[in-house]
């Protein structure tokens, strides 16, 4: 009894070994079959599904992970659930499905966002900052312009500068190229006469002219207007010469400026020192200049009028009067005479 109920355990245990030997290729067969049916059908979606941040891809993915291929068409047609038998290729396609709603811009060749694309939403805000910059970056430069320098540089702590610069702006006197005005210089016949006559804008006749001794070409029609106005009467006598390097006094500076302006004449006041050398044929005009406050007395307490007269008391005389418009302008001179 004991023995047949063994080789009966025996002969099923046989049966069984041999019907599971017969039966394994056959139960082996769908598997195999569907993970070949799962690579070709996942090679042409395989990277998109490769793509989802948010799944794990399964180990039977691995081969179409690692051989990227282009991605495919928008109406590419996703495998079905119902091809699959092992459950793998089934959890893939409703992955896919989402990325590819969720996300359609995400780079089916390595799974994140697209590099190009978010270089191209990025370049706008980048171009409109750059208008900005440029505009905030520039300095302003149109508003400050040089200063011109000074005509004369040595006038600045002169006491007339401001008399000085008078004849410059009005073109009386002119900067030349060292920029000296040397206020303390004496000043001679012809220069006075030139900056007393563009004063006047008596530019006069040659004709006019009858010293003996000769001129100097630039001073000469000047000359010539100042003699017509009658500047020089009792002063330098016609048919005599005209000295024109001679240095002027301030007498002599004096009285010609009051005639150019005519001024009325006035009489010096009683006991001003210095009156006694002042030249009969100047005395009226002095007086009109001193009472003008054209002429000062000097340190010493007299008028001084031998003394030459500076650059820069010659303006001082003549700046105030150009200022008010005393002189007489134009000097009108004979037709039959002036020159064209």
């Amino acid at each position: 009894m004991h023995k047949s109920t063994t080789r009966n355990k025996r002969k099923k245990i046989l049966v069984l070994a041999a019907a599971s030997l017969l039966a394994a290729p056959s139960f082996s067969l769908p598997a195999v079959h569907a993970e070949q049916t799962s690579v070709s059908a996942t090679s042409g979606a395989a990277e998109p599904a490769a793509s989802a941040p948010t799944s794990v891809p399964a180990p039977s993915t691995t081969p179409a992970a690692s051989t990227p291929t282009e991605p495919e068409a928008a109406d590419a047609t996703l495998p079905s659930t119902s091809e699959a038998t092992d459950g793998v290729s089934g959890a893939s396609g409703p992955a896919v499905e989402s990325v590819a709603e969720e996300a359609p811009g995400v780079s089916p060749a390595n799974g994140g966002t697209d590099a190009a694309a978010a270089g191209q939403t990025a370049s706008p805000a980048a171009s409109t900052t750059k208008p900005a910059a440029s505009s905030t970056a520039k300095p302003s430069t149109g508003t400050t312009t040089p200063t011109a320098p000074e005509p004369f540089y040595d006038i600045a702590k002169d006491p007339n500068r401001d008399a000085i610069m008078t004849l410059y702006n009005e073109g009386i006197v002119k900067a030349s190229k060292d920029r000296k005005f040397r206020p303390k210089a004496e000043i001679g016949r012809s220069d006075f006469t030139v900056i007393l006559g563009r004063a006047m804008k008596a530019n006069g006749s040659i004709f006019d002219v009858y010293f003996t001794d000769p001129i100097p070409d630039w001073a000469i029609r000047y000359v010539g207007g100042l003699s017509a106005a009658g500047v020089y009467e009792g002063y330098l006598e016609k048919g005599g010469t005209f000295g024109p390097k001679l240095p002027v006094t301030r007498a002599e500076a004096a009285a010609m400026v009051a005639r150019a302006a005519h001024l009325e004449s006035q009489p010096l006041p009683e006991g001003l020192g210095g009156v006694n050398n002042i030249p009969t044929w100047a005395l009226d005009d002095v007086g009109a200049a001193y009472a003008a406050g054209l002429i000062e007395v000097t340190s010493t307490g007299t008028l001084n009028p031998n003394k030459k007269v500076t650059r820069s008391e010659m303006a001082a005389m003549i700046a105030p009067l150009l200022e008010s418009d005393a002189f007489m302008t134009p000097i009108k001179v004979e037709e039959d005479i002036t020159l064209p």
